[in-house]
């Protein structure tokens, strides 16, 4: 895998009611090849989930101190993400094949995003950052877990592998904290808190090699059939956080798992 490296940003916005915005954009380098890749998904109340993909070199999202801008010339559009919570960073993965570095930018962010001629979509989002430099398909897990969670008081987080090699990493309002399970639907923290994810919209599902990848021509050949075989769920929640003597925290959520064939 010598000279492999893949930046991946993530970005999202969810309104108040219950309309989301996805955007990613990726940039791998891998010997002879360069590839760029950015996708946009919207979902909203009166139309189903679109997903629009596109290989054309555009610019990378560029972080001003604390905020986030993501432009794009394809799908005329602007977004900016103003941090409210100070930022996370862990070298999740780290070995002779090479690493795998976790910015989250922006755990809670205030979003202003505006795409084509549409109505501006505000809210509150989040914003994350991944540098590899070793290959998805490499890394030593069978499964994995990831979602988030905002609202007006709380930004929680949380990254969960299993497998040969096993990590978590959840961050809640700032702080690193415990999780006593992790699920599709409910998260058990340490201490009696409990977030419940109702799994109500599923915003993508599938094998990556028919989902994600698809667009990417000669895809067979670019790519081991492992990683073509992976299999994703995304789902957007609502969501409520109960914690003993204080009142329910509700809100939105994105989150998905991942699995190794």
């Amino acid at each position: 895998m010598a000279g492999f490296e893949l930046s991946k940003w993530y970005a999202d916005c969810i309104t108040e009611q219950a309309e989301a915005a996805i955007l990613y954009h990726a940039e791998l380098r891998w010997g002879a090849v360069s590839l760029h890749y950015s996708s946009l998904l919207t979902r909203n109340a009166v139309a189903p989930t679109r997903i629009d993909y596109s290989l054309r070199k555009q610019g990378t999202p560029m972080l001003e101190g604390g905020e986030l801008m993501w432009e794009s010339a394809k799908w005329q559009l602007f977004g900016s993400w103003s941090k409210m919570d100070p930022s996370h960073r862990r070298t999740l993965f780290t070995s002779e094949l090479g690493e795998l570095d976790w910015n989250c930018v922006a755990p809670r962010a205030r979003v202003s995003l505006q795409i084509g001629s549409g109505p501006r979509w505000e809210g509150w989002g989040y914003a994350e950052h991944l540098r590899l430099t070793v290959a998805p398909w490499k890394l030593p897990i069978r499964r994995l877990r990831w979602g988030r969670f905002v609202n007006a008081t709380d930004a929680l987080v949380w990254i969960d592998w299993s497998g040969p090699y096993s990590r978590r990493e959840m961050f809640w309002n700032g702080r690193s904290v415990e999780a006593e399970a992790i699920g599709d639907s409910e998260i058990v923290l340490d201490g009696g808190g409990v977030l419940s994810l109702d799994c109500g919209v599923v915003l993508r599902n599938g094998a990556l090699g028919v989902t994600v990848l698809a667009v990417i021509p000669n895809l067979e050949r670019m790519f081991p059939d492992s990683i073509l075989r992976m299999r994703e769920c995304k789902w957007l929640s609502r969501a409520v956080l109960r914690q003993p003597g204080f009142p329910d925290s509700v809100g939105m959520a994105i989150h998905e798992v991942v699995e190794w064939p």
